[in-house]
């Protein structure tokens, strides 16, 4: 359990990854969680977890898509399915280098801009409830929103540049 809740939150962005429906990806989540549970006995502990565990997202996230045929949902072809998973995997190590620099950026934005980010992000209020709370007009929540989204990229992009030459 402790290895499932150390790599929880990059398991979940894997999933995501090849599954953007947030409520799909959440089923397929809790469906691997178990899965992992129950093969735990056959985890190689010499290896590195998170490849293990996300192999069989991505065969629940197969295995999902199989299932919503009979739907008539359009559903993504196994093979762009692969194509995404390679890419994701190849992309883990940038992914993580820019998330532990977006992390060290929130640190530097100002409060009420930390406030803006986590409302929009972390607790998906909707953009009438942000207005309301910042007392904004929607065009004006648009705007510092995407302002502070341009300074996060611009911070993490800067970030990861020195980390790379350093």
């Amino acid at each position: 359990m402790s290895l499932i809740t150390a790599n929880y939150d990059q398991l979940r962005r894997y999933i995501y990854t090849l599954l953007p429906s947030e409520e799909d990806s959440k089923d397929v989540l809790q469906e691997v969680c178990i899965s992992i549970s129950r093969k735990f006995g056959e985890y190689d502990k010499t290896r590195p977890f998170l490849p293990w565990a996300c192999r069989f997202a991505y065969l629940k996230v197969l295995k999902f898509h199989e299932q919503q045929r009979p739907r008539r949902v359009v559903r993504l072809p196994t093979e762009v399915l692969e194509l995404l998973a390679v890419t994701r995997d190849e992309e883990e190590p940038v992914l993580a280098e820019r998330l532990v620099a977006l992390e060290k950026c929130l640190e530097k934005l100002s409060d009420v801009d930390r406030r803006l980010i986590q409302s929009r992000y972390v607790d998906r209020a909707s953009t009438e409830q942000i207005a309301a709370a910042f007392s904004q007009s929607r065009r004006t929540l648009f705007r510092n929103l995407e302002r502070v989204r341009r300074l996060l990229f611009e911070c993490i992009s800067r970030s990861v540049v020195l980390e790379g030459h350093a």
